[in-house]
């Protein structure tokens, strides 16, 4: 017996965000997930972060070039982006998130943004 799923006219669409930390010393990624994770919810609170089904995917995280990949619903995007730029401080130590672009699958902002990217 398979188990059925929602044909795709029924799921809820999604965007993917690449960002990239421009940091003055290396930022590790469990850093990262915490400070993104609270000037989000100080930004648009933890309902607003539920509602933007926002998600790191950490398998897309490069270490070499501090990129991170970002999964979010397409009407919260400018929502997502504006968090992430507002951030200055990473644990004292001062940094500069840059959004490199939005695509609407894994395999394009793959294609996109991270050019050369391999999975660890």
């Amino acid at each position: 017996m398979e188990i059925k799923t929602l044909p795709s006219s029924y799921r809820e669409k999604k965007r993917y965000i690449v960002f990239e930390v421009l940091p003055e010393q290396k930022i590790e990624f469990e850093e990262l997930i915490k400070s993104v994770f609270s000037h989000t919810i100080n930004l648009i609170g933890i309902l607003g972060l539920a509602r933007a089904n926002f998600k790191f995917l950490s398998d897309l995280y490069d270490k070499e070039k501090q990129r991170f990949v970002i999964r979010c619903n397409p009407r919260d995007v400018e929502l997502i982006r504006l968090a992430l730029a507002l951030i200055t401080e990473i644990n004292e130590k001062k940094v500069c998130i840059k959004s490199l672009g939005v695509a609407g699958t894994i395999k394009s902002a793959k294609r996109k943004y991270l050019e050369g990217f391999e999975f660890y």
